[in-house]
């Protein structure tokens, strides 16, 4: 199979590792599949998933990538002309198999791709990698005849399976009776997007280490149910991918940091917001004109945000997200790289980024106080950066002594538990205001003792 034969001129998002169209075009295309489907026929879909393994994240980007591109070509090399191939994540494919004439062959399909995965796969520095693997498989009309629908199901048909300990599974309706809160999520987080209560921005602070001022906060996701249960932030943007939510995603996200910096301005808390943007923002060209939509509308500087991107993230079409970093970076947008040191940024990459901090993850900072290799790695991070005239962030401090070691070790600022969890945005401003006042009066006292020893 062609790959390129599924992508059309109009496609505007190609997933740089695999050169494969995305879930947009998949919908697409099943519509016009199942307009020219033949009577006695059925359309078979098929979800791939790489699952999360250890080894995966430990992957140089060069690795990620040449691994991605080798899961294509197997995959591709298992279809027949007439099917085509997705990418529907970062890990994730989509097969859409035309012209069946029954279940038997989608069935056949996901045999034979588990077969292609039984093998280890090699790495580009001669390792070999063992990816655990899973299969759901759908059909069209018999599941349903609207393509997204058919997505999800092929979904929850691999969810399943990978549940079950199994490699494949084609799609039964009571499996979606197997799992009522994924159904649940799946329903309320559209409302949720809309405006319904539960889902919200909390703010951490973030302080710094030479006064104690909160001079920044970030928003973190936050969300519960109309029962009560709390979602993990994970699971909440995973069901956004799964259900194509992201472009919704982004603007509520959007619209609430601009509200709530609105806010801490009328209060008089003169702090920069940091917000998280994913993958996907980075690749999209449009982003800069939307946050600056969004923007006008709350008659905000743009120098009061400030956009935290995951090094790994970055890295994976560099030459794209440089160009929607800079467009930001032009408008006035402070820029973050969060994660710092748990990717494969060189010094010559992030010269070429426009970012003005570094955020040291907390994978470090935490055994800061009793393990030396951990110190010497945060020292190193936050020496390259200043070389680069960046700011420099310890993430996940909770103790006193943890604070003076990174402080010790040339880190700017400090966020974590020490100073406060994340909080919604009135408590935080009564945080705030008894922090401010707590730092002032302790400036105070110290200039009075300072005068009265003279």
């Amino acid at each position: 199979m062609d790959i390129d034969s599924a992508a059309r001129p109009s496609d505007r998002r190609i997933d740089p590792a695999t050169g494969l169209p995305g879930l947009a075009v998949a919908q697409t295309d099943i519509v016009h599949l199942t307009q020219q489907l033949n009577p006695e026929h059925c359309v078979g879909i098929i979800n791939f998933a790489v699952l999360p393994d250890p080894c995966l994240f430990r992957l140089a980007p060069e690795a990620d990538r040449s691994l991605r591109a080798e899961v294509t070509r197997r995959l591709a090399g298992a279809l027949r002309p007439q099917d085509r191939l997705y990418a529907a994540g970062h890990w994730e494919w989509l097969l859409v198999l035309s012209d069946l004439p029954s279940s038997v062959p989608l069935m056949l399909a996901m045999m034979r791709i588990d077969a292609l995965f039984a093998d280890q796969l090699p790495g580009i520095d001669g390792s070999l990698l063992t990816l655990r693997v899973a299969c759901g498989g759908a059909l069209c009309p018999d599941d349903g005849v609207d393509p997204r629908h058919l997505v999800q199901s092929s979904r929850i048909a691999c969810l399943t399976a990978d549940r079950a300990g199994a490699r494949y599974a084609a799609y039964d309706p009571a499996m979606e009776q197997i799992d009522n809160a994924q159904l649940q999520l799946h329903a309320e987080l559209p409302r949720a997007l809309g405006g319904a209560p539960g889902l919200s921005l909390h703010l951490q602070p973030q302080i710094d280490l030479s006064d104690g001022r909160c001079v920044g906060c970030e928003a973190l996701l936050r969300w519960h149910l109309p029962a009560g249960e709390r979602i993990p932030p994970n699971h909440t943007l995973a069901a956004v991918e799964r259900l194509g939510l992201r472009g919704t995603f982004t603007r509520w996200l959007l619209q609430q940091a601009m509200q709530i910096q609105h806010r801490l301005r009328a209060e008089g808390i003169p702090i920069i917001l940091s917000v998280n943007l994913s993958a996907n923002d980075l690749l999209d060209a449009e982003l800069p004109d939307l946050v600056a939509q969004t923007l006008a509308i709350w008659d905000l500087a743009p120098d009061c945000l400030l956009f935290e991107l995951t090094e790994t993230l970055m890295i994976e079409d560099t030459e794209q997200v440089i160009e929607v970093l800079q467009n930001l970076r032009k408008q006035g947008f402070h820029l973050s790289v969060d994660d710092f040191g748990t990717g494969y940024a060189s010094m010559s990459y992030l010269q070429r980024l426009p970012v003005q901090e570094v955020k040291i993850d907390q994978s470090f900072v935490r055994y800061a106080e009793t393990s030396k290799r951990d110190r010497e790695i945060i020292a190193s991070l936050a020496q390259l950066a200043h070389r680069l005239e960046m700011v420099v962030v310890a993430e996940g401090v909770e103790t006193v002594e943890t604070a003076a070691i990174v402080a010790q070790l040339g880190c700017d600022r400090a966020q974590g538990f020490l100073y406060a969890m994340a909080m919604p945005l009135e408590e935080f401003i009564v945080w705030w205001r008894a922090h401010h006042k707590r730092i002032t009066d302790l400036k105070s006292a110290l200039a009075g003792r300072h005068v009265g020893g003279f």
